[in-house]
């Protein structure tokens, strides 16, 4: 398993990046995790729905092909791409996605923090504030995108948007529940070593 960390990419690229590691992976090459952050921007997966937009967005916004609604993604905020053979591990999509859920709730409880999940959604709460999200694509049993972690990113970006497709979602971030500054790549250190499948 290899473990790729990365500063800001642009997003274009990251999602060419993940092409070409799923690719390798489906030829039997070794999998892989990317940790990364995006310049700001909004990334509307799947369902997306155009009521999801309650103001007109100040930054790009682009179209994957991941499951989901909108969401935000702005440096601060950090991102992982694990780039797995979920076929060959013998693991189905929910399962994954609940495994995603926990690495999130242990890195978490490391900053003493108790996250949860919540009947609305996929996906990671504080005190019934939403800090972490998920939206995958699967390919042949390999899984591209993942999930976002809100770290110390610019929470005002998700004002023009109904994140999820959630009405009335709260949204926070590890530097707002601990009220101090995180560095990134502590966070980045801990989500290694508490990696769920990896």
């Amino acid at each position: 398993m290899r473990f790729i960390k990365q500063v800001i990419v642009k997003y274009p690229l990251a999602l060419l990046d993940m092409e070409i590691a799923k690719d390798a992976v489906l030829q039997g090459e070794e999998e892989c995790v990317f940790f990364l952050q995006h310049e700001a921007l909004y990334s509307a997966g799947k369902s997306f729905e155009r009521r999801d937009f309650i103001a007109k967005p100040r930054y790009p916004v682009y179209f994957p092909n991941r499951g989901g609604r909108v969401t935000v993604h702005s440096p601060g905020q950090l991102v992982i791409y694990p780039i797995i053979n979920l076929k060959k591990r013998n693991l189905n999509i929910h399962t994954f996605v609940e495994m995603l859920e926990q690495w999130m709730i242990d890195v978490l409880g490391a900053f003493g923090l108790h996250g949860s999940l919540s009947e609305k959604g996929v996906g990671v709460w504080v005190n019934g504030a939403k800090i972490g999200f998920v939206g995958l694509h699967i390919e042949r049993g390999v899984s591209t995108h993942g999930l976002c972690f809100n770290v110390c990113n610019d929470l005002s970006l998700f004002d023009a948007i109904i994140p999820c497709g959630i009405n009335d979602l709260k949204t926070t971030s590890l530097e707002k529940c601990t009220s101090s500054q995180v560095d990134i790549n502590e966070v980045i250190t801990l989500f290694i070593r508490k990696r769920c499948i990896f």
